[in-house]
């Protein structure tokens, strides 16, 4: 896949999301006035179908599951309103951060930014094939599991899946940029690993020769390149670092609220998963399948934020590594590693969060499971409560009174 195709599928990308109204028009004048119309209706046909779904559940069950099962909708509600203000508003912020990635990768030779692209294509033609599958295979099961009545079957993809989609677009919109700037970092610990094996002297010189440490310092610091090329370095992670924090500010409550949503949603999913097989119907078992895709969409959603997050961390562990194995011969060069070790250090210690309070990092996966795994153990010790003082009315209802 080479960088034409890598673009290719970025505008077919672009082009969904701007069919579903999360991602900026591009354009000036008419064209960003139509696209801002058709965000809005977007925005409000899901809000309508949202509180009519709200008003008209009537599903029986105890309060506190009613609560937790339609907090969904007001979660989808918002998350949409944010994706959509942002689409309409903040159009030049969201090109002048693109910018400046590319910018950042055209700085590299041609061969490495046709690799760069390239990789970038993939990821990204993956990401798109997958999302469009899996919502794609929910849209269907849920068409079956209302025997194929179109009405019905419209109404319910419009309240569940059509918010699905343009939440799972407005995470790719997050998701690929920091790929670029992972594959940004990929790329200069490449160099890195390139300049070790320069510091390699030549086979036939051992330690105790005259002319080692003379073509040792050679090697090492040609003219101050190596001193150079680590400055140039440390100023580019200092670029991508300024980036990742632009991105995550950006879509910070877009990530807290989605953590919400999907965290309700799979303690929901899951308790009425364990009611089902606590008693099963097997007549419903399409609603069972739906019931574990959704499982698999929530689950995945705190995921994959988490795990992008943590693929920048990686390649700045790798970085800290191959900068403690360079060789020094001058003091000029252990200064720039130095203080390229200390920025990379600084950042690593600070971890990254969502509007200060969930920490993007897969460590945070524990604290996730503990949430709600106390969340499923509650509603089932409320599911047999319920059941439990339904049996002792039923028996008192057969004492007969004198």
């Amino acid at each position: 896949m080479n960088s034409s195709c890598s673009q290719r599928c970025q505008n077919i990308l672009l082009n969904i999301n701007r069919f579903f109204g999360v991602s900026p028009s591009g354009r000036s004048g008419i064209h960003r006035w139509i696209h801002s119309l058709w965000c809005l209706f977007l925005l409000s046909y899901v809000w309508a179908g949202s509180i009519w779904k709200c008003v008209e559940f009537n599903l029986e069950m105890p309060t506190i599951e009613r609560v937790l099962y339609t907090m969904e909708f007001p979660g989808n509600m918002s998350l949409i309103g944010f994706l959509i203000f942002h689409a309409v508003v903040n159009c030049s912020s969201a090109q002048k951060a693109e910018l400046q990635i590319h910018r950042l990768i055209r700085g590299h030779d041609s061969k490495a930014i046709c690799d760069m692209y390239k990789k970038h294509g993939q990821r990204t033609l993956h990401l798109m094939v997958l999302a469009t599958v899996f919502h794609g295979v929910c849209v269907l099961v849920d068409i079956v599991n209302h025997d194929f009545m179109f009405w019905t079957s419209w109404l319910s993809n419009s309240v569940f899946n059509l918010p699905a989609i343009m939440l799972s677009l407005g995470l790719l919109q997050y998701a690929l940029p920091v790929h670029l700037l992972r594959l940004l970092l990929e790329q200069m610990r490449k160099c890195l690993e390139e300049l070790k094996l320069r510091q390699r002297p030549v086979l036939e010189l051992t330690k105790l020769d005259a002319r080692y440490e003379s073509a040792f310092a050679v090697l090492v610091d040609a003219g101050g390149g190596s001193t150079q090329l680590i400055d140039e370095m440390r100023s580019k992670c200092n670029i991508i670092d300024m980036l990742h924090k632009q991105l995550i500010s950006k879509f910070g409550i877009f990530f807290l609220l989605n953590f919400v949503n999907s965290l309700v949603s799979v303690c929901m999913e899951m308790y009425l998963v364990f009611s089902f097989f606590e008693n099963p119907v097997w007549e419903e078992t399409t609603l069972l399948i739906y019931r574990f895709l959704w499982l698999t969409m929530h689950g995945s959603r705190i995921w994959f934020i988490l795990s992008v997050n943590e693929q920048i961390l990686e390649e700045k562990c790798n970085l800290c590594q191959l900068l403690n194995e360079l060789e020094i011969c001058s003091s000029q060069l252990q200064v720039s590693i130095n203080r390229f070790l200390l920025q990379l250090e600084t950042s690593l210690v600070q971890p990254l969060e969502a509007c200060g309070i969930v920490t993007l990092d897969t460590l945070s996966l524990g604290g996730f499971i503990g949430v709600l795994m106390a969340f499923v153990i509650f509603l089932i010790q409320i599911g047999l409560g319920n059941k439990s003082l339904m049996g002792v009315a039923l028996n008192r209802s057969s004492w007969v009174f004198v």
